[in-house]
């Protein structure tokens, strides 16, 4: 008698390439979280801009610093979209594994059932 083996190997691996499609995410939305908004803006994850803070100032009333603001609102938007899907997926990766090895019926014996005689 052979032990019952998966015939689907690709769902033996499944859970590595989720929770590697979720890393990925996460770190292409820091990427895009640290470019600019503008020039003389900050970016989504840094958002500060004093350079367009100043040059308001200077020029009282341009609202440079408030369309700076605006711009970076807006584009953080994907930014931190992006980043939750990530960390989703990664946790979702996570909790197949471990469901995955808690589950009898993979060719391993369980032993939770105790023969009878």
């Amino acid at each position: 008698m052979t032990p019952a083996v998966n015939p689907e190997p690709g769902t033996r691996r499944g859970w590595i390439w989720m929770t590697v499609a979720g890393f990925a995410a996460h770190i292409l939305s820091l990427v895009f979280g640290l470019q600019t908004a503008g020039p003389l803006c900050g970016s989504p994850l840094l958002p500060q801009s004093r350079a367009a803070e100043m040059f308001d100032s200077q020029r009282h009333g341009t609202g440079v610093a408030a369309e700076c603001y605006r711009n970076i609102d807006s584009a953080s938007v994907p930014v931190w979209i992006l980043m939750a899907l990530g960390i989703g997926l990664v946790l979702t990766g996570i909790t197949v594994r471990i469901v995955s090895i808690r589950r009898p019926g993979d060719g391993t014996p369980d032993l939770t059932v105790v023969p009878q005689d």
